[in-house]
């Protein structure tokens, strides 16, 4: 919808008529609950696009022109009674009246607020994808830039290779490539330095810890999370069991990370160490980040978690496979259809990646439905309304997110 609507309580619109009359646009059941609220307000027309109509009475008023706006005495403000919120709207500025000043929308309305909002919206994403890197600019693993604007949006890839994890490092990024390694780029997407891990490492996630000038890293296939310098140099390798050195085989399935003053926090598929044989009580390890010892579990019954976060300082993250958005105390506050990985917030939205779910036959009989498409959902966790942002089937994977403008 058009950035010149404006949504506004009952309090409001009573304070911007400012004892002017009032005029409806758009006869019918919105109008009449609108008038029911302002029922001791001076209402002089009802106006309405349809001419069949003009000279019909309704709640008193005659329906008018629109055009018969000026007419009237002390120029009526207008409420918008009709769902036809973005027509009118732009209807209305092209007769010279301004939103907030001489119309808004219908109080009764305001729950399209948020979808205005959402199909407006105008962002830059920034994901990875860690599917095998292909030579095609619209699909394979690598970093993408996605750009939406209102009802459109187009996704390119940047760089390609198999990435998972980004973080933000003094005005650059930097993302892990099971190839390169630890890989940094500017905001062009030019590669401005990279190192190579340690072989068989699975690197996943990462993220920098700005007062202390540390990378941390997860590797799936080490059990273990790495320490590196500002110059990609390994400091200290944190075990989180001793069950890879013991039977030569990763068990846990470190995923993501992120720092919290002094914790490192770390998502896997299993605490005890069991998923491969089914048990997947998956959760978030608090780490030590002087020591380096395990603090304890910080959340536990997860199914393939993924993202740990902090955001508005409240730990959050994706229960993967059933499709769950958890934070304030680690509720639900989100359901979705598939395989939830990659998060980001903008101080108004989340962004939650969706991949193919290719575990569907996990979670029959847990969830009534099950989409294999790929994409991104913009969420509104307080009204729980969302957007879609699909991508083509060959897009399959998402596995980091950030919000890049």
């Amino acid at each position: 919808m058009s950035k010149a609507i404006q949504f506004f309580t009952w309090q409001d619109v009573a304070r911007q008529m400012a004892g002017r009359p009032l005029a409806l646009f758009g006869a019918g059941n919105i109008a009449s609950k609108t008038r029911r609220k302002l029922k001791d307000v001076d209402m002089v027309a009802i106006f309405d696009n349809a001419s069949d109509h003009w000279g019909e009475e309704e709640l008193g008023v005659v329906i008018s022109n629109p055009e018969d706006w000026a007419d009237f005495p002390n120029r009526p403000y207008i409420l918008i009674t009709t769902t036809s919120v973005r027509e009118v709207s732009e209807q209305l500025i092209s007769m010279g009246l301004s939103s907030g000043t001489d119309f808004a929308v219908s109080p009764v309305l305001n729950d399209l607020r948020i979808i205005d909002e959402l199909e407006s919206i105008e962002r830059r994403l920034m994901f990875t994808s860690g599917s095998p890197p292909v030579d095609a600019s619209a699909h394979g693993g690598g970093v993408y830039e996605m750009e939406v604007q209102g009802d459109s949006w187009a996704h390119i890839k940047k760089i390609s290779g198999n990435c998972y994890g980004i973080t933000e490092f003094n005005g650059n990024y930097v993302t892990v490539d099971t190839e390169r390694g630890i890989v940094e780029f500017d905001s062009d997407y030019k590669i401005v330095r990279s190192r190579k891990l340690p072989h068989g490492a699975r690197a996943h996630g990462v993220c920098y810890d700005p007062n202390r000038r540390l990378f941390f890293m997860t590797c799936s296939y080490l059990d273990a999370v790495l320490v590196l310098d500002e110059d990609f140099k390994q400091l200290a390798e944190i075990q989180i069991s001793h069950k890879r050195n013991r039977y030569g085989s990763p068990s846990h399935h470190c995923n993501d990370c992120c720092v919290w003053e002094d914790s490192l926090f770390v998502s896997m598929f299993s605490l005890n160490g069991n998923w491969k044989q089914d048990v997947f009580d998956g959760g978030v390890l608090e780490i030590d980040i002087e020591t380096h010892e395990i603090i304890g579990p910080a959340a536990t019954g997860l199914w393939m978690p993924h993202n740990v976060t902090f955001i508005n300082g409240g730990f959050t993250l994706l229960d993967s496979l059933p499709g769950y958005l958890r934070a304030n105390n680690l509720q639900v506050i989100g359901t979705f259809p598939a395989f939830t990985r990659g998060l980001a917030h903008d101080g108004m939205f989340h962004y939650i990646g969706q991949s193919r779910n290719r575990n569907y036959s996990r979670n029959l009989g847990r969830s009534r439905s099950i989409s294999i498409d790929a994409g991104v959902i913009v969420f509104d966790e307080y009204t729980k309304v969302s957007r879609f942002l699909q991508l083509p089937p060959k897009v399959s994977e998402i596995h980091s997110i950030k919000v890049i403008s």
